[in-house]
């Protein structure tokens, strides 16, 4: 496969069930673009009216909206600087496209395809629609043609395709099997709260805004928790702030003390702390918190962004309920803590996070408790009728 430099960044928003199809297309972009990269939506049944930080701020859609403007008939100084494009079956796009509300303010770019679409092994719903990797290409076609490899690239996907169809017509295909359909109060829940439900790592932390910078007031961890769910594992930081001190009301706003921060460490050794850590949490972890900011503030930390799912988004698709205050949460649900070695108000809300997360993978197993006797997970109290 060849390696393109394509100079067009573009971002895949790739809908949590295309990311482990065997013949998706979206890796052939992360594979063969040098600017490219996949971010999947954990969170993809989630209304989400926030743009998250990893899409570049100049970044267009690559959607055929009503509205959207031909990408050829553009005047080059009016072109878009980036792409973002959503990965999925046509049904699980237009999900994404209504659920997530800041992709429907970016502006709207869309092009006819020259050639139909080579993707022979999906119908696609309308002659002219194609695949992930051929509308990523034809675009950058358009925005650079002068960047050599888009043909060596298509002809690597073309590849692939003979070499399936080669497959099948061998007779090597095995017959597909019915796939269990999830039951309702399964289907409410993002899949990583079920079935991946042991690879959760449960983070929260306690910020900071620096007092020298009031145009970019962002906030930089203090104090910062996590628990790994498969192994228990505990991670704790505290980290001084720019200015080197927490003044007394904000210490006792976080139930913590000035000899909490007597050994801090610098912010600078945060994300090699952050990753040997989760060296020790099993196989490929996936980030859970109550609210999506701590997620946003952890990967502009670590310059790395892991699979996530946002919990307040998940509590409020299953019990259909106004969910902003988590301590008001676990306060009327009567839900235990689960006991932690950490401090103050973070290790509260860490303990109240990872009840919420066991609430929901113990409500999306509900039904078939009922008839395979799976037991409730323990140390949880419900009291929900």
């Amino acid at each position: 496969m060849p390696r393109v430099e394509n100079r067009t960044p573009v971002v895949v928003l790739q809908h949590p069930r295309e990311r482990s199809h065997p013949i998706g297309t979206a890796r052939f972009a992360s594979l063969g673009l040098a600017n490219a990269r996949v971010e999947v939506a954990w969170n993809a049944g989630t209304r989400e009216t926030e743009r998250p930080e990893w899409i570049p701020a100049d970044a267009a859609l690559l959607y055929p909206s009503s509205d959207a403007r031909d990408l050829r008939e553009l005047p080059a100084h009016d072109r878009p600087r980036a792409l973002v494009v959503l990965d999925g079956t046509w049904h699980t796009v237009r999900t994404l496209y209504r659920e997530k509300r800041w992709l429907q303010d970016m502006p709207h770019y869309r092009f006819l395809p020259t050639a139909p679409g080579r993707y022979r092994l999906r119908r696609e719903p309308q002659h002219d629609y194609v695949s992930t990797i051929e509308a990523i290409v034809e675009a950058l076609c358009i925005l650079e043609p002068e960047t050599p490899g888009f043909p060596q690239l298509i002809a690597a996907f073309d590849a692939m395709i003979d070499q399936q169809l080669t497959y099948v017509g061998r007779g090597g295909a095995q017959s597909r099997t019915r796939k269990r359909r999830r039951p309702p109060a399964e289907r409410r829940v993002p899949h990583a709260l079920v079935e991946d439900f042991q690879r959760l790592v449960v983070v929260c932390g306690e910020s900071s805004r620096p007092t020298d910078d009031h145009v970019h007031p962002s906030r930089n961890f203090v104090y910062f928790v996590a628990l790994a769910l498969g192994t228990g594992g505990q991670f704790e930081r505290f980290t001084l702030p720019g200015s080197g001190t927490l003044d007394a009301v904000h210490l006792h706003h976080m139930g913590l003390t000035e000899a909490d921060f007597a050994a801090a460490h610098g912010g600078d050794g945060f994300a090699t702390a952050w990753a040997e850590f989760l060296k020790r949490c099993g196989r490929a972890p996936i980030l859970a918190a109550w609210n999506q900011r701590a997620l946003e503030q952890l990967a502009r930390l670590t310059g790395r962004r892991l699979p996530e799912v946002v919990l307040k988004g998940a509590y409020r698709s299953v019990f259909g309920t106004d969910a902003h205050n988590l301590e008001e949460i676990v306060e009327q649900r009567g839900i235990t803590l689960e006991p932690t070695t950490l401090k103050g108000r973070a290790a509260r809300r860490l303990g109240g996070a990872v009840a919420v997360a066991r609430l929901l993978h113990a409500r999306a197993r509900s039904e078939n408790n009922r008839t395979s006797n799976i037991g409730h997970t323990k140390g949880l109290k419900e009291t929900d009728p």
